[in-house]
């Protein structure tokens, strides 16, 4: 053994290393530099995947309280993917918006419009609220031209007008009483639609004339009962009828009512 470990390194033999000029010397140094550089972040990725997928450890950023979560304390939103929330606060946020009769409820992240199903927030909100926010999605997938609320205000009940039947006079199923689909309101006997609108509009006219009459201190005929405007003249006041009036009492006119310009 001696003699052949002399024959392969003979003590009389040279030994010589390769010799690295000073570039290769800087390359090789930037090689091993860039190869423990990338073993570093290989095995930073791998720890980084090892806690994601163990699920004792993994957690979930919320966008509203802007607080770290575990991630059974995390909503799943089945119709976005970009945003994050803890359940706490989508159910907070739900709750909210049907209070302000907001049904249609879309993720709260910024411009975003996927929308959120009642059925996966069952579990988190209020059954009152569940109901109501059910209801209102009901009532908002109906046309507006096919409901309508019973007239009667101590029912108020929602009902559909289905226009292709053409039936207008109907009972509420609730409080039993007559009323007209077409028009929305209690049934008005002896007049047919149109008439029954037409005087309706024409009541609503007269209204706000009566309204604007009073704020501006017109005076009405006590024979005819029109209105009548003064520009400008004394109290007594002769109407197109014929009829004569005061103009600060309304009522007919005499000798007495120069006394009320007095008093003015």
């Amino acid at each position: 053994m001696a003699d052949i470990i002399s024959n392969v390194f003979n003590e009389n033999d040279e030994f010589s290393a390769p010799i690295l000029s000073d570039n290769e010397c800087a390359e090789e140094l930037q090689y091993q530099e860039v190869l423990a550089a990338s073993l570093e972040i290989f095995n930073l990725h791998m720890s980084t995947t090892q806690i994601e997928e163990s699920p004792e450890s993994s957690q979930g950023f919320c966008e509203i309280c802007m607080e770290t979560k575990a991630t059974n304390e995390m909503f799943k939103l089945e119709n976005c993917s970009r945003h994050s929330f803890c359940t706490d606060c989508i159910a907070q946020y739900v709750q909210f918006m049907i209070q302000d009769h907001i049904f249609s409820v879309t993720c709260p992240g910024l411009k975003c419009c996927a929308t959120i199903e009642p059925v996966y927030c069952k579990s988190i909100i209020p059954e009152n609220v569940f109901e109501k926010w059910q209801g209102g999605l009901s009532e908002s997938s109906l046309l507006e031209c096919e409901k309508f609320y019973c007239p009667y205000k101590d029912c108020s009940e929602l009902l559909i007008y289905d226009h292709d039947q053409g039936i207008i006079e109907c009972i509420c199923p609730v409080c039993h009483r007559l009323l007209c689909a077409a028009c929305g309101v209690p049934w008005h006997t002896g007049l047919d639609c149109d008439k029954f609108q037409n005087d309706e509009k024409n009541r609503e006219d007269d209204l706000k004339v009566e309204e604007l009459a009073s704020s501006s201190k017109w005076m009405k005929c006590p024979h005819c009962k029109h209105i009548v405007q003064k520009a400008d003249g004394c109290i007594h006041i002769t109407c197109w009828c014929g009829s004569q009036f005061c103009y600060i009492c309304g009522e007919t006119w005499s000798e007495n009512h120069w006394r009320c310009q007095i008093s003015e």
